[in-house]
């Protein structure tokens, strides 16, 4: 009758450590994005360009591999880093290629097309994370402030 329990009591652990063993992945490639301090006031005329509505312009200098400053409308600016969501680090800078952004390290491909809702996602792998975004604030008049 001790058996019966023993193997009872067995099978109540064995069994919800078997569903987590066959669950529960870890991605072993992919490497957290580093969390950097970013702070960045762009002016639209010069460091920026006077970027039109639909394009970007790349800044060096903040994040991990520099910014990507989209304009998603006359008066929105969306903001990602420059380094690659798969291999995060300043030697595998994304180089722009017309709508896409690719990593020369992995050969990964990120959205930058006229569209804002796209901008940043994974065109093609290995990345599986959208590029990091940053928070930015347009004054309306000039200036373009990036922060996380």
């Amino acid at each position: 009758m001790k058996t019966d329990v023993s193997k009872s009591n067995l099978r109540f652990f064995l069994i919800p450590i078997l569903f987590l063993f066959l669950f529960v992945r870890c991605d072993e490639n992919e490497i957290p994005f580093p969390d950097v301090s970013v702070y960045a006031i762009l002016s639209l005329d010069t460091q920026l360009g006077n970027v039109l509505v639909g394009n970007h312009v790349e800044v060096d200098g903040y994040g991990v591999g520099g910014l990507i400053i989209f304009r998603a409308d006359q008066n929105e600016f969306l903001a990602f880093d420059r380094a690659c969501t798969y291999e995060a680090s300043t030697k595998c800078q994304l180089e722009d290629d017309d709508s896409f952004f690719e990593c020369p390290c992995c050969g990964s491909r990120f959205w930058m097309a006229g569209n804002a809702d796209i901008a940043g996602s994974v065109y093609t792998g290995p990345a599986s994370y959208p590029l990091k975004p940053y928070k930015c604030y347009f004054n309306g008049i000039n200036t373009v402030r990036v922060v996380n």
